[in-house]
């Protein structure tokens, strides 16, 4: 996708009247630039610079605004390629952008991470700024992605989680569970087997947030597909959302699972289940 596309796509997204995102500062990370860069003669002045040509390419607004944002940016990774014999050598680098809310309100803060890579034909410090510039635009464009599922009515978050792009269905699903869209469920059930784990990954994180408990079923068989570590993981999302199913399967964890941490997890969120039910009996009886 490229610059033009990625604003396009920013800016059809929003919902009606929904505000671009602006970003009202930009601040290279402490220690950013490793020593090959400093040597060819960037800076931190050098690095904001092409966070912000980036941002701005990819739709964002600079200044002050209804929805404000701060950003930073940092290098994550450098790496030297020597080129074949009589060839060119290469640099690459990959290149983190943030943004966060400035107000602590609207959204949480999201970061994406992208390459870029240049030939020394033009020398070293041409090579790393370009280099810089290609992943910090990459970056952007994956932000613009982010920022328009977080505009999108819950409804069109809810058809994305089963859009054809990776990165969609991942913004999909971070957006379904901040929003606690209990709607979104039987479709993140579906993510559980996504075939990028980073996305079935977040979909467990994101039915722990909805706590409905139409998705302990499936959680419990995904517990059962893996190792220990597996059910280790799952045995406190189960207990958050709770219910009858859940109570049913950490007693079963509690009494016979193979793994004492297992069971000890199960325990502990079965103390805690119960805690809450009492709790709940005891205000509904007041």
């Amino acid at each position: 996708m490229g610059i033009a596309a990625g604003a396009l796509l920013l800016a059809s997204a929003c919902r009606p009247g929904t505000p671009p995102v602006h970003v009202v500062s930009i601040r290279a990370e402490p220690g950013a630039l490793a020593g090959p860069l400093v040597e060819a003669g960037l800076d931190a002045a050098a690095l904001e610079s092409a966070a912000r040509d980036a941002l701005a390419g990819a739709g964002f607004r600079l200044g002050e605004g209804k929805r404000p944002h701060q950003a930073r940016v940092d290098v994550v990774g450098i790496r030297f390629v020597p080129g074949p014999p009589g060839g060119v050598a290469r640099v690459e680098t990959a290149v983190l952008l943030e943004l966060v809310p400035a107000d602590g309100v609207d959204g949480t803060a999201v970061r994406e991470t992208a390459a870029g890579a240049a030939t020394l034909a033009a020398g070293p410090a041409e090579a790393w700024r370009s280099a810089l510039a290609l992943g910090a635009r990459g970056a952007a464009e994956a932000l613009a992605l982010a920022t328009a599922e977080d505009a999108k009515p819950t409804g069109a978050v809810v058809r994305d989680l089963g859009a054809d792009d990776a990165r969609v269905r991942r913004h999909a699903v971070r957006v379904a569970g901040e929003r606690r869209a209990r709607e979104a469920v039987p479709a993140l059930v579906e993510r559980l087997r996504d075939p990028e784990p980073e996305v079935a990954h977040l979909a467990v994180g994101a039915l722990g947030q909805i706590r409905d408990p139409r998705a302990v079923g499936p959680l419990i068989d995904l517990s059962q597909r893996g190792d220990g570590g597996m059910a280790l993981a799952l045995v406190r999302i189960i207990g958050d959302i709770g219910g009858p199913e859940a109570k049913g399967y950490l007693l079963t964890l509690e009494a016979g699972h193979p793994e004492p941490r297992v069971r000890a997890a199960a325990r502990d969120a079965l103390a805690e289940l119960r805690a809450r039910d009492a709790e709940a009996g005891r205000v509904a009886g007041k």
